[in-house]
C-alpha cells in the first residue's frame, strides 16, 4: 500500500445522517439503497482513521475499493 493519498470508496450498511456523516467533513457521501458510499482522497493514516471511525460507530463496511491511478503511457517518457 502506497502512502500517497489515493481515491477510496467505502460502502457501508445503513443510510447515514448528517450527524454521522460530519465525522468525515473530507468525504463525499450518497445513499444508495439501503447503503452509504463516502467517497475521498485519503493518505494511509486518513484511510485507517475513517475505517477506524466507522468502527467505533459500530458500523459495518460491505466494500473498501482504491481507484487505481492511471498508468503512464509509454510515451510520456517516465
Amino acid at each position: 500500500m502506497s502512502a500517497e493519498p489515493a481515491l477510496y470508496t467505502i460502502r457501508v450498511d445503513g443510510l447515514l445522517g448528517a450527524t454521522v456523516l460530519s465525522a468525515f467533513p473530507s468525504l463525499a457521501a450518497q445513499h444508495q439503497v439501503a447503503q452509504t458510499v463516502i467517497v475521498g482522497y485519503l493518505d494511509r493514516s486518513g484511510l485507517y482513521g475513517v475505517l477506524s471511525q466507522l468502527e467505533m460507530l459500530g458500523l459495518d463496511v460491505v466494500e473498501l475499493s482504491r481507484a487505481c491511478p492511471p498508468s503512464p503511457s509509454p510515451d510520456s517518457g517516465s
